[in-house]
């Protein structure tokens, strides 16, 4: 019987979800993008942005860990971790992904929140 599986099985999921997560906050803000524009819901907007991408960088982070531990593991109990290493491949992607989605766009959008915000306090002291 396996004894590692269900941690290569935890590292995999870890990977995919560092992958999946970046990808769900794009699509949010794409559809977003009218609501953006009038000025609405800025603090969601703050939170999609930067949050949901930290999140998945953290994931990915935690995943290369857990995938490196449990190959190795599974290498000195003579088992197959097939598994670990497909989670450590999508865990370092996820984490390259999510990295380039937080200071590409995550940073980018917050910072037009900020401005869209600050313009609007301006116009609203006039």
């Amino acid at each position: 019987m396996e004894t590692t599986k269900n941690k290569q099985i935890v590292a995999l999921v870890l990977g995919i979800i560092s992958i999946v997560l970046p990808s769900i906050s794009s699509l949010i803000l794409n559809g977003m993008q009218e609501d953006i524009s009038n000025g609405g819901a800025i603090a969601v907007l703050i939170i999609i942005g930067l949050v949901i991408p930290i999140a998945a960088l953290v994931l990915g982070i935690v995943g290369i860990v857990k995938s490196a531990g449990v190959r190795k593991e599974a290498r000195e109990l003579g088992e197959n971790n097939v598994l670990a290493t497909i989670g450590l491949v999508i865990s370092i992607v996820g984490t390259v992904y999510a990295a380039i989605d937080f200071f590409a766009c995550g940073l980018c959008l917050t910072c037009t929140a900020c401005a869209a915000m600050s313009a609007m306090s301006s116009m609203s002291s006039i």
